[in-house]
């Protein structure tokens, strides 16, 4: 996401893509994409805080904490999120996201 490549995430998103936001924005793989492709979201900087992967039966949970930054119509943001992202077994694109804005306690 990053390097806000489409064609790379046309390769790396289910086509049934279930994207939560953190403010409980919902987007499909057309939408996620759409809104890099314009310009409207520009992904600036990623950093991976923490990452526990769980794989069960049929599917894989990557859990995690992620710093990001980027760009939109409201301006820069920049948030640390706890996030759930879905995989299904023998398939690598992203199936589910969901992410919650982390606070300090």
């Amino acid at each position: 996401m990053e390097a806000n490549d489409v064609a790379e995430l046309e390769a790396l998103l289910a086509d049934d893509l279930h994207y939560t936001h953190a403010d409980g924005m919902v987007e499909d793989k057309a939408e996620v994409i759409r809104r890099i492709a314009s310009g409207e979201r520009v992904y600036r900087r990623l950093r991976m805080i923490a990452r526990t992967v769980s794989e069960q039966p049929g599917f894989v949970a990557v859990f995690g904490q992620v710093e990001m930054e980027f760009s939109r119509a409201a301006g820069l943001l920049v948030t640390q999120l706890d996030y759930t992202a879905i995989y299904r077994d023998h398939d690598p694109r992203l199936f589910a996201w969901q992410a919650t804005k982390t606070y300090a306690p």
